[in-house]
């Protein structure tokens, strides 16, 4: 079973990341319970900013599902997209490599994973993974009252 990160862990791992982009992405893992093969899939027509959602067109089984999803998180993808994403960047995908010689090609589970290996270095954080970023936020939900049925959902 993964480890659920404390609010103060989160914190943490947070402040270890190093841009909008890296905090955009455990942001939708840790407020929006998105698993890493849905975040890096997610493509800019997907954001619902208004309505504070994200479209997951192909989740789990080929699901698609509506996330809400919390402001800070379109917050990071607003900074990420303003001063990050390098404005020749073609591709719909949402989270592109920022370096090269990749630049502007869209994020792989192993950069996502690169990404998140670094921060827990630097945080002090082996047990801060993916799929436990995942739990964190599902098992918030359920402490803060939410039937498990619309967990599930």
């Amino acid at each position: 079973m993964p480890r659920i990160l404390t609010p103060a862990e989160v914190d943490a791992l947070t402040g270890a990341l190093r841009t909008h982009r890296d905090r955009a992405m455990v942001a939708a893992m840790v407020l929006g319970g998105l698993r890493r093969c849905e975040v890096i899939g997610i493509r800019l027509g997907d954001l619902r900013v208004a309505e504070r959602r994200v479209l997951i067109a192909n989740g789990k089984g080929g699901h698609q599902r509506l996330i809400p999803i919390s402001g800070r998180f379109f917050e990071h993808v607003r900074a990420y997209l303003e001063l990050e994403r390098p404005a020749d960047t073609v591709t719909e995908t949402l989270f592109v490599v920022l370096k090269r010689p990749r630049r502007g090609s869209p994020l792989t589970a192993a950069g996502l994973d690169e990404v998140l290996d670094g921060a827990r270095a630097r945080a002090g954080l082996p047990h801060a993974t993916c799929h436990g970023l995942r739990h964190t936020c599902l098992t918030r939900l359920r402490e803060a009252g939410m039937a498990l049925e619309a967990v599930q959902a």
